[in-house]
């Protein structure tokens, strides 16, 4: 094929992770053979590598949360409550939302109440959610507008926290957290939009070229999935994979398979694509609601299934036979037990995902690897939650956490992503601490540096359905890499290339905003 020099860049100079020569042509936003017509780059001395693919994480959400009240540095109540105290005082109108709260911070382990925030804020409704995104705190006026009363019944697959006399304390777990935090106002579509490029710009300048939302029908999956499109179309610089919540496509809130379709169809699907359903098997270990077995320290519980057996068999039955892929967010050894049951059952088990999939045992590992079925796991959270992970489980439990090496050896399809906003998402974070598990987890399951890039940009793209198109610097595959001073690192990053767009990221001590511009 003849290509013009206009079209054509090639960059010559370069090395891969392995300190191998990489030479490359990109044209038309895909690489090609190196083709000396174009115009040339040279990156003597640079080491590049593909894109970043972060194949779970929440993108609206973390738009959002870049702008709600962040309670991750509080290690006790006092400090939360009078973050809240001064936040109210900033912010005096609508709802008071905030994020990353974490009991497990504080010496006790015990949740905040619904009367400690409304000492602070009476008058006006607030919501802390829990670092792990499944529980939150809400003070009464919250409770109020959500339709909450003093003997309002468990939904199924969540719970109402009551105290010893059955007052309601105004935690959250699973699916009540849910039901109050739908009570606050939606946001519009612009608000989407915006949140979709604002969070795709910061990732952007970490590396990430690819981020799968997993999560998409939150408040209105017609709404949101118009949002992405058009963030795609207009400002947001890298690519997007989506996987919408099982009930907004077969469930009460389905919007109709027509409308559907017709927004599907008009996304150009390298920069935007519904790649699957998502469906919650089980909780998180920090709010105990993980379905593990034997027993959370902290409550003497052994967590909870959202579904029953029967339904949730039901449920990726339904999605398999209509040719989805099906993402599960399965964390405790119970849970991941009933995905692979259900999984067993499909046509494909290989073009479904556990999401997580943090307590596994021996055989438990063999048969992940026998069915074929993607794992996609988020290294970062060792680093973020370990003393969560020690409160609730315990150090010996704690320690067997997140067996990448045990899945790699076994021969399992497992990739890496961060969960964002749940953690940073910093991939190097991730990276750094699969290569290197922190303090009292066990450094027999660490992976190498080259596994662990792997696993972030080649087998992450093939967990989307992406394999061959991109997470790899070959001809074909679209376009998207990074630029490297030296050795790759977080320090070292020089520019991120997606689709005919450079990101030239500041080293630090330099100019804090990125610049962009046509490569």
């Amino acid at each position: 094929m003849q290509h013009t020099a206009s079209q054509t860049r090639t960059y010559i100079g370069g090395r891969d992770a392995e300190g191998r020569a990489l030479e490359f042509s990109v044209v038309n936003g895909k690489f090609e053979r190196p083709d000396p017509s174009g115009t040339i780059e040279d990156l003597t001395g640079a080491t590049i590598l593909p894109g970043f693919v972060d194949a779970h994480c929440h993108i609206i959400p973390m738009g959002l949360d870049m702008q709600k009240l962040h309670l991750g540095t509080c290690i006790n109540r006092e400090q939360v409550v009078e973050a809240v105290r001064g936040w109210a005082k900033d912010h005096p109108d609508g709802w008071l939302l905030a994020v990353h709260y974490d009991q497990t911070k504080f010496d006790d382990a015990r949740h905040l109440t619904r009367f400690e925030l409304d000492a602070v804020a009476p008058d006006r409704p607030v919501l802390l959610r829990h670092s792990n995104g499944h529980a939150s705190i809400a003070n009464t006026k919250a409770l109020e507008l959500a339709g909450i009363e003093p003997g309002t019944v468990d939904p199924i697959g969540g719970t109402f926290v009551r105290d010893d006399t059955g007052v309601l304390t105004g935690v959250l777990l699973e699916r009540a957290h849910e039901r109050v935090s739908s009570a606050a106002p939606e946001p519009t579509l612009q608000e989407m939009t915006d949140a979709v490029v604002r969070a795709g710009s910061r990732m952007s300048e970490l590396g990430i070229t690819c981020a799968s939302d997993m999560m998409t029908g939150r408040w209105n999956l017609e709404r949101e999935l118009l949002a992405y499109h058009e963030a795609s179309q207009g400002g947001c610089p890298i690519r997007l994979r989506l996987y919408a919540q099982w009930g907004t496509v077969f469930g009460p809130r389905a919007i109709p398979r027509s409308r559907l379709a017709e927004i599907v169809q008009a996304m150009d699907s390298d920069r935007c694509r519904l790649a699957g359903t998502k469906i919650f098997a089980d909780g998180a270990i920090g709010s105990a609601t993980a379905a593990i077995s034997g027993a959370f320290l902290t409550t003497g519980g052994n967590g909870q299934l959202i579904y029953t057996p029967e339904r949730f068999h039901e449920m990726v039955d339904r999605a398999d036979k209509e040719g989805w892929s099906v993402a599960v967010h399965s964390i405790g050894d119970r849970s991941t037990d009933l995905v692979m049951d259900a999984f067993s059952r499909t046509q494909d088990p290989k073009r479904h995902r556990i999401e997580h999939a943090m307590m596994l045992s021996d055989p438990q590992v063999a048969r992940l690897a026998a069915l074929r079925c993607r794992v996609t796991m988020q290294p970062e959270f060792l680093l973020r939650f370990g003393h969560s992970y020690m409160k609730q489980l315990g150090p010996e439990r704690a320690a067997s956490l997140k067996r990448c090496r045990s899945l790699l050896d076994a021969g399992a399809p497992l990739s890496f992503s961060s969960d964002r906003p749940i953690v940073p998402g910093d991939p190097w974070d991730g990276i750094n601490a699969a290569v290197d598990r922190p303090s009292g987890f066990d450094a027999a399951e660490n992976v190498t540096m080259l596994e662990a890039l792997r696993l972030t940009t080649r087998d992450a793209a093939e967990a989307n359905g992406d394999a061959g198109s991109m997470g790899a610097i070959e001809p074909g595959r679209l376009a998207d890499f990074q630029v490297f001073d030296g050795i790759p690192s977080k320090e070292s990053l020089r520019s991120v290339h997606c689709s005919g767009v450079a990101v030239f990221t500041p080293q630090p001590g330099g100019e804090k905003e990125a610049s962009r511009s046509t490569s």
